[in-house]
């Protein structure tokens, strides 16, 4: 009897100490408290508080009902603060930007005699020599609507060569010390998939279109490591500030996939990134041997994705188009690799577990994508692009390729400012019938496809809210035209917040770690001072960021 005794008041002893454990609240690092959160997840919850504990959330809904459940170190009250999943820019260029943030920003410029100034002024304080680099240009955005000629540039700079990609990146504008050192005259032949304009006796003009560029590329100085992690950084905090807390950065090389690492592993990186590899090149027959890289250090870095040019830009003329372009008789864009090419770059990725990524613009260059995705999704045994295979830009569809991406479960990657930045000149590019096709998102989602949405900075502006504000409004940022460009094609505002959280994260193979606010994913946020769902539609533009979270920790604040 004394055993039993002793047997059950240790039994209960167990039982209570067990009780006493679960009552009593858990501890975390933090506690988000009184916020308006919009989770992203199945049902669209809207919840109040969240959860975090090291990098991941764990535990989502009420304020006080959490506060019992936890006891956290660190509290923060949001004082009713809009919360979003982490914001993804799905297509962009990280190490460009940062270019950008040192060279000649050209974005937003009126005017030839204005980036002269520009020019003339950096001149001031180089030295005899050296390369004079800048990017943003967009002869749409000028007066004279033509692509400028080298002389210009010539007034200011015989003595350093001056190189200036355009802002798509897919034309840059030359002087004659920089065609001189590239060796370019009028016997200089294109390149394949390039072009070198000229006049009318056959003398470059100082314009080199796509492929055509390398002739100058190859010649300029490299980065040195320091230079990348430089830019890296610079670009990197302005996405944080932003909210951003993952890039799809698309084409890199080896180089910058170390310094990635390297600054992660310095804990200098603020932002995730998903990484699609510069095809071609020595990085991608180094990484078919290797394989991809995937979630390094808590998912900071993946490698995984390849990234392909079937054809140029709509700016600079170079995209693909089955017919001539409206503006341009006899011309109907570039194609910048073979099929054969594609196709075997295709089959490699399938082998080895690749995504493939593949700038397509024109309607011809996105029907030949899907063409070779289809071929190559065909060889599969199960039939199903499992692998997630990408268009990027998605620009302009003949109607009968906007079925093909759902059937093919082929993801279409847009970018929402492209319309309102190319909606003054477009139509006239492409004529009136065309333009029905042309960054048809609406058209797209009623096949029930999702869209990865984007800004392809540097071409467009980093910040995330420019895109979303975009996507649902069809405007600029004075409201113009009223209604909306071509207004049925617009998202819902919770269609555009999704194509930046858990549609962007569906994108990268994140689903199940990231995109949505729930319990068992990264703690990634971004907060921000206004409801984005409810404020008025011209108010979305002007979001402010308050705060940036990355794996539960505060990269940003206001």
């Amino acid at each position: 009897m004394k055993k039993f005794l002793i047997s059950l008041i240790a039994v209960l002893l167990i039982i209570i100490v067990y009780f006493l454990m679960n009552k009593s609240p858990r501890e975390i690092d933090t506690l988000l408290i009184n916020g308006n959160i919009y989770t992203c997840d199945s049902k669209n919850s809207i919840v109040d508080a969240i959860a975090i504990q090291g990098t991941m959330i764990v535990g989502v809904g009420k304020s006080d009902k959490l506060s019992e459940v936890f006891f956290a170190r660190q509290v923060i009250d949001l004082k009713g603060k809009t919360v979003l999943p982490g914001l993804v820019d799905g297509h962009a260029h990280i190490l460009g930007e940062g270019g950008k943030l040192e060279n000649l920003d050209l974005s937003g410029t009126t005017s030839t005699e204005q980036i002269v100034m520009m020019v003339a002024e950096r001149i001031k304080n180089s030295k005899k020599g050296d390369w004079i680099l800048g990017r943003g240009w967009d002869q749409n955005s000028w007066q004279i609507k033509e692509f400028p000629k080298k002389e210009i540039l010539d007034k200011v700079s015989s003595d350093n060569p001056v190189f200036l990609r355009r802002v798509d990146g897919h034309a840059a504008w030359a002087n004659t010390k920089a065609l001189q050192l590239a060796g370019i005259d009028a016997s200089t032949k294109d390149t394949s998939g390039g072009k070198i304009v000229r006049d009318k006796n056959g003398t470059p003009t100082g314009i080199l279109v796509d492929n055509a560029i390398e002739f100058v590329n190859k010649i300029i100085p490299p980065l040195s490591n320091e230079d990348i992690e430089r830019r890296l950084v610079l670009a990197m905090n302005e996405c944080a500030s932003l909210g951003l807390t993952e890039v799809h950065d698309m084409g890199v090389d080896e180089k910058t996939i170390q310094i990635y690492k390297k600054l992660i592993d310095e804990g200098r990186c603020p932002i995730r990134i998903y990484a699609a590899i510069d095809y071609p090149g020595d990085t991608w027959n180094q990484f078919l041997k290797s394989g991809p890289l995937i979630a390094y250090k808590d998912g900071m870095l993946t490698v995984r994705a390849v990234k392909l040019y079937m054809d140029g830009a709509l700016g600079s003329r170079g995209a693909a188009f089955f017919e001539e372009y409206t503006d341009d008789p006899g011309n109907r864009g570039l194609t910048l690799m073979s099929e054969k090419e594609m196709e075997t770059v295709c089959r490699n990725a399938l082998e080895k577990g690749f995504q493939v990524c593949t700038h397509a613009i024109g309607d011809r260059a996105n029907s030949i994508t899907l063409d070779i995705y289809g071929k190559a999704i065909a060889l599969k045994k199960d039939r199903q692009n499992q692998e997630r295979w990408r268009v990027e830009h998605v620009q302009v569809l003949s109607p009968n390729d906007i079925q093909r991406f759902k059937k093919l479960n082929v993801l279409p990657s847009m970018q929402p400012t492209h319309a309102t930045s190319d909606m003054e000149w477009a139509e006239n590019r492409i004529g009136p019938d065309r333009i029905h096709g042309a960054y048809a998102w609406r058209s797209i989602l009623n096949t029930g496809a999702e869209i990865i949405s984007g800004s392809d900075f540097p071409v467009e502006s980093v910040n995330p809210f420019y895109g979303l504000y975009s996507a649902v409004t069809r405007q600029d940022q004075n409201g113009v035209p009223q209604g909306g460009w071509y207004p049925e094609q617009k998202m819902s505002r919770v269609e555009a917040l999704n194509s930046f959280t858990r549609w962007a994260a569906y994108g990268a193979f994140q689903e199940n770690s990231k995109g949505t606010i729930e319990t068992g994913k990264w703690a990634d946020f971004t907060i921000i001072d206004r409801d984005i769902i409810r404020c008025n539609e011209n108010e979305i533009y002007s979001t402010k960021v308050e705060m940036t979270i990355v794996g539960g920790k505060i990269v940003y604040k206001k």
